[in-house]
């Protein structure tokens, strides 16, 4: 039950816990609507994970189908309130200049990460209604008669009315990435998903890509639980010391993950139908059908006899391998080097933990809150927005997608509530 508490001195309309993507997107919204908003930071800089996305790029969005997991079905639903359309309109208001590419990625035209958080900080600089505190660590949260009171280990208290919790999982830590604030919220009624490393790398037998480490190649993989295909993704693969990084690993984590967790037998395919030129819809369409392997293997074969018999034997790999694969397979047999470049099988012992992961699945139940407006549907004026929910998506813009949709989702059901309409 909610509990009378002597009012805080530190009072506003709006409190922002988090100061990543979601919680910046909705900061900017209560802006526009002129709701006194107080944004509390626990690290010492805004939007330090934005910087490290999309390799520096940040990949805003994406425009294509969506793919998500967990509550999946939520993601769809807030996506259909507030879409890629939609978002793209939110920075264009900023005065972020966004590139589309053909595969739906959006990225800032500059190709900077900087220049997103640049939009949405400056957005907030001259706000008269957003105060930003930074180096505030919530320690927890109580419900009053009206609105909520945060307390700090600083030993600051702060109330409002309403309150939008945006901190997000724990994966990439030195980020800034943690999970803590979710078990307060659970504290008053919210179910939570554990969370879990998701677009990790995996842990994999190393002997057969021995001295490969470091090598990036596009790939297709697919992974087994037993001899039973489970998932599959195509793009570029990065060999490791411990095993396999790259979009299209790490695409495989949270099936992987989850069949180590049940003691199931993992493993994956690697096929590298790409470098002979094999395009990569033509890759997916092999991927887990019933032909899965054997028509990769037969197309390559083909194209190996077709090298030896016009550039003979020695000059059979040059211009097609990178050096340090071409001599993995240089002494094989056609039909055995046809092999270990379609259907290479390693076994995955494990998946890097949120140290290395880009995402965390997991979080708060999306049963609990209202897709139109992220509130909840057991606490009154409390949201949660981004990866505090138990939403993650595929690489490629979808999960900072969930994350400004969600914010800008959020705040703009307080405005409304409030009166206070966006201009």
């Amino acid at each position: 039950m909610p509990t009378t508490q002597r009012r805080s001195k530190n009072n506003s309309d709006l409190i922002i816990i988090g100061g990543g993507a979601s919680g910046l997107a909705a900061a900017c919204v209560a802006s526009d609507a002129g709701i006194d908003t107080l944004l509390l930071e626990k690290e010492e800089r805004l939007g330090r994970k934005l910087l490290a996305t999309g390799n520096g790029r940040c990949n805003l969005m994406n425009f294509g189908e969506p793919v998500y997991f967990g509550d999946s079905a939520f993601a769809r639903s807030v996506l259909s309130f507030c879409g890629a359309e939609q978002t793209a309109r939110f920075f264009e208001e900023l005065g972020l200049v966004i590139g589309r590419e053909a595969d739906g990625r959006a990225y800032p035209a500059a190709g900077q990460a900087a220049c997103v958080l640049d939009c949405l900080r400056s957005k907030l600089a001259e706000s008269s209604c957003v105060q930003v505190r930074t180096g505030c660590r919530v320690c927890s949260v109580r419900r009053l008669e009206k609105g909520f009171l945060i307390s700090t280990r600083e030993g600051e208290t702060y109330e409002a009315e309403n309150l939008i919790v945006s901190t997000g999982g724990p994966a990439a830590p030195k980020l800034g990435g943690s999970g803590g604030l979710a078990a307060l919220l659970a504290g008053l009624g919210h179910r939570h998903v554990p969370f879990r490393p998701a677009l990790s790398a995996l842990v994999t037998d190393t002997a057969p890509v021995k001295g490969l480490s470091g090598l990036r190649v596009p790939a297709c993989l697919t992974l087994y639980r037993g001899e039973e295909p489970v998932s599959a993704s195509a793009g570029e693969l990065l060999f490791t010391d411990y095993g396999l990084s790259g979009v299209c690993a790490m695409q495989l984590s949270r099936d992987a993950g989850e069949g180590l967790d049940e003691g199931l037998e993992m493993s994956v395919s690697l096929d590298f139908s790409a470098l002979a030129g094999l395009s990569e819809p033509l890759m997916r369409r092999i991927m887990l059908s019933e032909l899965n392997g054997k028509a990769a293997y037969q197309a390559m074969l083909a194209f190996l006899q077709m090298r030896k018999e016009s550039l003979g034997a020695s000059r059979l790999y040059t211009g097609m391998l990178p050096r340090l694969m071409a001599q993995k397979v240089q002494a094989l047999p056609l039909s055995q080097a046809a092999h270990w470049l379609t259907a290479l099988r390693l076994r995955v012992t494990g998946v890097r933990g949120f140290e290395q992961a880009q995402v965390s699945s997991g979080g708060l139940s999306c049963a609990d809150f209202d897709p139109e407006t992220l509130q909840s549907r057991i606490v009154p004026g409390l949201y949660a927005a981004g990866e505090t929910l138990n939403v993650d998506g595929d690489c490629g813009g979808y999960n900072l997608l969930f994350a400004w949709a969600t914010g800008i989702l959020a705040a703009g059901h307080i405005a409304s509530k409030a009166g206070k309409e966006r201009p």
